[in-house]
């Protein structure tokens, strides 16, 4: 009887085993804060709704540090320090010329409905490209519209830009900046406290939610928020290729339902539903909101008009029709917004 026993049990633990070997944790290295509302509001509910998705099989695991600092994390995904990470396009612009395309001025007034528009459109006309090599592609999405901080001066028209020093990202945002006049200075966001307390700079460019996130509420004065942002920037989370591949393919597919587009809708919506908090923080301290008139728009369009016509070059000389997908991108965008109304 003791033996039945025991080779029963030996039965039901060999059964149980491959269930067991096949749950799969992948790690998520981050290079923002865990309260930031990416990680609280993005991240963490999507690691949830792909173990849900998965029955459980596939868990992700958002490291308490990130493996390498922000400019690296594209690396560390495609070498494999983590097997997934989120990464900011602008800190290496070379790379993804392509997503250009989504940041450029007077973008949009909504990240909900740029991030939709902008994974649709890269799926149909850009990945082909394969800009993220070495890993694979889970979404892109965009942040909501870029504002120009700083403590100061008021800046209403363009020459009062003259000068300023600039914490930014780098791509677009350096571009701009410096086409403003001002002294673009390319760090990464988690330094931005650092910098503007230290007076290193007088100023960030940056979406309105940030300012609470990164703690910046005190130390700027002046806000000049433009219709469509005077800026974006677009992130991805990506996963390292050979970490991908190993997931069975009724996972990855899985995976996918929660990703991609769903995904850069979440976050997009993320971005929107904090932005008005920075606006609100920096009245709260005193400082003063301005929005753009109509000189200011059309001086910093004048001088920030070339950045399309280079993107457009840069579009032809890798075999895309730059004017058709440019147009289609932002008929997706008012399209997509006007959905999202309903």
């Amino acid at each position: 009887m003791l033996l039945r026993t025991l080779l029963g049990a030996a039965t039901v633990a060999a059964l149980t085993l491959p269930q067991a070997q096949a749950q799969t944790t992948l790690t998520m290295s981050v290079w923002v804060p865990h309260t930031h509302m990416l990680v609280r509001e993005g991240f963490q509910p999507w690691t949830e709704r792909v173990e849900k998705e998965t029955n459980g099989r596939v868990k992700i695991r958002i490291l308490p540090k990130g493996v390498a600092g922000a400019v690296q994390h594209f690396d560390a995904a495609k070498d494999g320090l983590t097997d997934i990470a989120f990464i900011s396009h602008s800190y290496t612009p070379a790379r993804f010329q392509m997503l250009r395309m989504a940041v450029l001025p007077f973008g949009g007034d909504n990240a909900e409905s740029q991030s939709v528009a902008l994974w649709r459109i890269h799926q149909k006309h850009f990945d082909k490209l394969n800009e993220h090599a070495g890993t694979h592609l889970l979404t892109l999405y965009t942040h909501g519209p870029g504002i120009f901080w700083n403590n100061k001066r008021a800046t209403r028209t363009i020459d009062d830009f003259a000068g300023l020093k600039i914490r930014v990202g780098g791509g677009i945002a350096a571009d701009v900046a410096t086409a403003l006049g001002a002294n673009a200075i390319a760090k990464p966001a988690p330094e931005s406290y650092e910098l503007l307390s230290s007076g290193v700079v007088d100023g960030v460019m940056f979406p309105g939610e940030s300012i609470k996130s990164f703690k910046l509420e005190k130390l700027v004065k002046f806000a000049t928020d433009f219709p469509g942002g005077l800026y974006s920037d677009s992130h991805a989370v990506v996963i390292n290729e050979a970490a991908w591949k190993r997931l069975s393919k009724q996972d990855q597919d899985a995976i996918m339902r929660v990703s991609g587009e769903a995904l850069a809708r979440e976050i997009g919506k993320t971005w929107d539903r904090n932005a008005a908090e920075g606006f609100e923080l920096l009245k709260a301290n005193g400082g003063e909101l301005i929005r753009a008139d109509a000189n200011l728009v059309k001086a910093v369009a004048e001088r920030t008009a070339k950045f399309e016509r280079e993107w457009l070059e840069t579009a032809k000389s890798r075999g895309i029709d730059g004017d058709k997908v440019i147009a289609e991108y932002r008929a997706l965008v008012k399209q997509v917004d006007s959905e999202r109304k309903k």
